[in-house]
């Protein structure tokens, strides 16, 4: 596969449901440790180019510029150019984004409602879920 998409949405896992009924809360700091380790297993699998959604924590600036520091990064890795709305329809873009760039395959990090935004827009690209909300 020469190339995926990630899209982490930085609201996801932080609804009242986190306080009131004891769930787990999977913070923006544990978003960048998990794009990271995306992105080393795609290295490892031979993905060439990844690419990110921005957002307003820069979860994907940040997981860039921990492995590139490291000395760990060797895929091309960019996050998508695009104007930021700061709410659903940032993750609706940036699918419809990597659709056109033709990813193998779209990876979210997310909840319910992150992954119908993702779902509304490809048809045939694989998603595969990381649940750091409500699913």
């Amino acid at each position: 596969m020469p190339s995926i998409g990630i899209i982490a949405n930085p609201a996801s896992g932080k609804d009242i449901r986190r306080l009131v009924s004891h769930a787990t809360v999977i913070d923006n700091h544990e978003k960048v440790n998990i794009v990271k380790r995306i992105i080393l297993g795609a290295q490892a699998c031979g993905v060439k180019k990844i690419y990110i959604m921005p957002d307003t924590f820069n979860i994907g600036y940040k997981a860039i510029d921990s492995l590139y520091y490291s000395k760990e990064l060797t895929s091309k890795v960019e996050v998508l150019s695009m104007k930021l709305q700061a709410n659903f329809q940032d993750t609706t873009y940036a699918a419809k984004m990597m659709t056109e760039m033709k990813v193998g395959c779209i990876l979210v990090l997310g909840g319910d409602g992150t992954n119908r935004a993702v779902a509304k827009v490809i048809k045939d690209m694989p998603l595969i879920s990381i649940s750091t909300g409500t699913n």
